[in-house]
């Protein structure tokens, strides 16, 4: 995803001509076309001709309470930013606007509702129905259409369901359909935690040098993943679901994979660790952090997680989140340790069994 073109749903800046006079549009992208691109600002709805562009420069999420960038960012805009970052090719926007245009043979413009997601079963974030706001319809109208669209898929429906930021009470959006899955077999999951960080705090790490690792370590930045990573994350080239879920890893445009490489007296090498860095809407999501059990704590999570927050603050993001399983003691005392903090937290609705 380039940084200067612009995306439905996001927050930018656009400098244009306007009667031969530069001016500039704030706000939220809400359609984009071959023509023109539109941005809702305070002042209204802005059509923006694209011969008249000059410049399109991509804001985080606008805040919702003052304090820290990393904490007073909503969690549906966190959740749209994940999403961003590990969204399949097979996704569509659940809204009442673009099933009208259906009906008319128009595309689908508005991203805004309950996201759906579709991977082949392959994990849970990427085949699952995100509610992010009202889709325009009643609730009922909306499961029933979920279940339909993964029964074409040949797949269950699934929910992500997530808190409001700060509390552990469920959002708006996914209250209102929480009450209904008992009823359609749902059962959800543990928690997983959303924890954000300023990403140069991280990097800083109490003053340590960020080049710093442990001793015989060697951290490595990679544009692409590599056949050992894959082996790393259990999915080895040749692997059911190795295709899916290299897709999905390669999926943003803005990414970037991060190794721990240990050498030996004689020179030889091997991957201790790797972590992925995905970007979006100036957030840094590092994700995808595997250690060898020999090599666990021992620093070489850390240092991952240091270089990956380093390799995003270097690019002008300045605020990081990642998401870790409740019952995963190890991590969420890594990440609490590197100064993470608890934001908001999610379920994985699924049927039982």
């Amino acid at each position: 995803m380039s940084p200067t073109e612009p995306q439905p749903g996001h927050r930018v800046v656009i400098r244009y001509t306007d009667d031969g006079s530069p001016t500039d549009a704030v706000g939220s992208v809400v359609a984009v076309t071959e023509r023109d691109v539109s941005v809702e600002t305070k002042r209204g709805r802005v059509t923006i001709p694209r011969g008249a562009i000059l410049l399109v420069h991509e804001l985080p999420p606008a805040p919702t309470r003052p304090g820290a960038l990393h904490r007073i960012v909503s969690a549906e805009d966190l959740q749209r930013i994940a999403a961003n970052t590990w969204l399949p090719e097979d996704s569509a926007w659940l809204h009442a606007d673009n099933l009208r245009a259906e009906e008319r043979d128009e595309p689908a413009a508005v991203q805004a509702g309950w996201l759906l997601r579709a991977n082949g079963g392959v994990t849970n974030r990427a085949n699952s129905a995100l509610p992010l706001s009202d889709p325009g319809m009643p609730p009922e109208a909306a499961l029933e259409l979920v279940t339909a669209w993964f029964a074409a898929r040949d797949q269950p429906p699934a929910f992500l369901i997530h808190s409001s930021a700060g509390t552990t009470e469920l959002a708006p959006a996914c209250a209102a359909i929480a009450g209904r899955f008992r009823d359609a077999g749902l059962v959800p999951s543990k928690p997983t935690l959303v924890m954000t960080a300023a990403a140069r705090e991280i990097a800083a790490d109490a003053g340590r040098p960020v080049e710093a690792a442990p001793a015989g370590l060697e951290i490595v930045e990679h544009e692409e993943p590599h056949a050992v990573h894959f082996e790393a994350w259990g999915r080895p080239v040749g692997s059911p679901g190795y295709e899916a879920y290299r897709a999905l890893v390669r999926g943003p445009e803005s990414r970037t994979f991060f190794s721990a490489i240990a050498r030996d007296a004689e020179g030889s090498t091997s991957l201790v660790g790797v972590v992925r860095l995905a970007m979006s809407q100036k957030w840094a999501v590092i994700s995808d952090l595997v250690v060898a059990p020999a090599f666990r704590r021992r620093g070489a999570g850390r240092a991952l997680v240091r270089a990956a927050a380093a390799g995003a603050a270097v690019r002008g993001v300045r605020s990081a989140l990642v998401q870790v399983e409740a019952g995963n003691e190890a991590s969420l005392a890594l990440m609490a340790a590197l100064g993470f903090t608890e934001h908001h937290r999610y379920w994985h609705a699924r049927v039982a069994g």
